[in-house]
């Protein structure tokens, strides 16, 4: 079917064997470098083509260095660790300058310790620690042209900051909770915020002024990601519920439900046409963004309603379809005072389930491939790795 060819291809790192207990990760714009925060305050860096890390080495003079390449290491190895935080580490992202045709030069970290630190992947070190937020910084995000880049705190501000300076450029404040996570619009103009006060926002970088403020979530807002045309911002909270917004009026354009647990992550397609998101119920799922949406069918207590089908989602999230009867049965009744969320909507397209795997992160490539990442959660009674 047409739905079916609007399918994005998935590809999906499961971190396993992880007792450090994987916190955040993120892939690099050109989709080569593969990072993941620990509980245990550190990171790490992988390469997506299996390829060794370089760093440059420290053991040359400046003044016979003609080419880069030849101070750098000859072997490498196939992860880099990268230690400075004292905390766990709650967000990373990779400098954009460089797009899809060159991979990124530096990584920022943003860590309960407060700080968040600029790391050069040239050399492999931290380079930077900013210092402004009071409490546990939960994001961080480069805006679309680097340079700038924006966090999101406990302390219930959102800061701008310049990667040459150590101090805030803006702090945005107005949320009630912490705000959880940041968004930059794709004209690198706007800043949009997700907060524990059940609200989003959406400011402006020059000014600092609050120009929109959404409201329509019952609960903290998770997950944040604005489309590449700059007209929607959807927005993901523990109310299991997606909203997308229509950034120029401020009103919700429709409310998606399916997902059985947290949402932890969103992304648009290039084209705008697709919305993928990822979360704690193990799935990757799908989402149809010019869709009309609303909720399936369901069967009416009356007689009107009698033969339609109801659609709901079972424990893992799957789309199950239950014939109607005639006369309101009891089936129907119950089914008629199942709280909205608990139904899947028309504009899901796919549910991709994983194997005990909750999704951290889910990142399209220019090319329109879908990659996700997160970490493999043994049964209970389970051994997660071997001690030896």
């Amino acid at each position: 079917t047409a739905r079916q060819k609007a399918l994005p291809s998935i590809c999906c790192y499961t971190f396993k064997d992880a007792p450090e207990g994987v916190s955040s990760t993120a892939f690099s714009a050109d989709s080569t470098l593969l990072a993941a925060g620990f509980q245990e305050s550190y990171i790490r860096l992988w390469s997506t083509r299996g390829e060794r890390l370089r760093a440059l080495r420290t053991d040359f003079d400046i003044s016979e260095v003609k080419d880069l390449r030849e101070i750098r290491e000859r072997h490498g190895t196939t992860t880099r660790k990268l230690v400075g935080h004292s905390g766990p580490v709650y967000a990373l992202s990779f400098d954009p300058t460089g797009g899809a045709a060159a991979p990124p030069r530096f990584l920022l970290s943003s860590s309960a310790d407060a700080t968040v630190r600029l790391w050069s992947l040239d050399t492999m070190t931290n380079v930077v620690a900013y210092r402004g937020h009071t409490k546990p910084i939960w994001d961080v995000e480069w805006s679309p042209r680097g340079i700038y880049f924006a966090t999101g705190s406990r302390d219930h501000t959102a800061r701008l900051w310049t990667s040459d300076r150590v101090l805030p450029l803006r702090i945005f404040a107005g949320h009630l909770s912490d705000v959880d996570c940041v968004k930059f619009h794709p004209n690198s103009l706007y800043l949009a915020t997700g907060s524990s006060d059940s609200t989003c926002r959406l400011w402006e970088v020059q000014t600092g002024l609050c120009v929109r403020v959404f409201l329509g979530h019952q609960g903290p807002v998770t997950a944040m990601a604005t489309s590449p045309d700059g007209k929607y911002l959807a927005s993901a909270g523990e109310d299991l519920a997606i909203n997308l917004w229509d950034l120029g009026t401020g009103k919700r354009v429709k409310k998606m439900t399916g997902h059985t647990a947290t949402i932890y992550s969103l992304a648009f397609s290039q084209e705008t046409s697709v919305l993928v998101s990822g979360g704690a119920d193990w799935t990757v799922r799908c989402w149809d963004v010019k869709s009309s949406g609303g909720l399936a069918t369901k069967s009416s207590g009356g007689g009107a309603g009698a033969g339609e089908d109801a659609t709901i989602a079972d424990a893992n999230g799957f789309v199950k379809r239950t014939a109607g009867g005639g006369g309101g049965g009891g089936t129907e009744a119950t089914a008629e005072k199942e709280e909205d969320d608990n139904f899947a909507t028309r504009d899901l397209m796919e549910t991709f389930p994983t194997k005990r795997t909750p999704i951290l992160n889910v990142h399209f490539t220019p090319r329109n491939l879908c990659l996700a990442a997160g970490f493999y959660q043994p049964p209970v009674g389970e051994m997660p790795f071997e001690r030896r």
